[in-house]
């Protein structure tokens, strides 16, 4: 009888332990390009057939992107063109801590073009990052456009 008693208060607590433990947390995938803050990265999912561009408007009006890769502190470290890229399918625009001016930011992502394939979409995460922590995050899919502006207050 003890046996059975302890069994019944032992093993809850083992499968709850085993149920709470660290490998049960989503792990944040490893990103390219210089860390920040802000730091605004782009990851999408088929660069071989779509070339999606990062665009970070800054509080003062200035757009970083592909065409103004290092404006007001920012740069632009990683650009992925269909498939040249060599870091993989990743855009990243950062201020090193302490740099960025304060304000609202706006930030999108464009569908610049297909790689040679019409009609071709691509799936894109943003991340807005502060020295290493994920803020942030947003999804979508682009056939052609833009997507949605978002904001950051920095």
């Amino acid at each position: 009888m003890k046996r059975l008693i302890l069994a019944l208060v032992v093993l809850p607590l083992i499968f709850m332990s085993v149920s709470c433990s660290k490998d049960d947390k989503k792990e944040e995938p490893v990103l390219v390009g210089q860390d920040g803050n802000p730091r605004f990265n782009l990851v999408f999912n088929n660069h071989e057939n779509v070339d999606l561009d990062l665009y970070v408007k800054t509080p003062a009006g200035t757009i970083i992107y592909y065409g103004n890769p290092v404006a007001e502190g920012g740069t632009l470290d990683v650009d992925c063109l269909c498939s040249m890229c060599p870091q993989g399918p990743n855009e990243n625009i950062f201020w090193d801590n302490g740099t960025a001016p304060a304000g609202t930011y706006e930030y999108w992502v464009d569908y610049y073009g297909n790689c040679g394939t019409s009609g071709s979409s691509s799936d894109f995460t943003v991340r807005v990052i502060r020295n290493g922590t994920v803020l942030v995050t947003r999804t979508g899919t682009l056939t052609s456009g833009t997507s949605t502006v978002w904001t950051h207050v920095q």
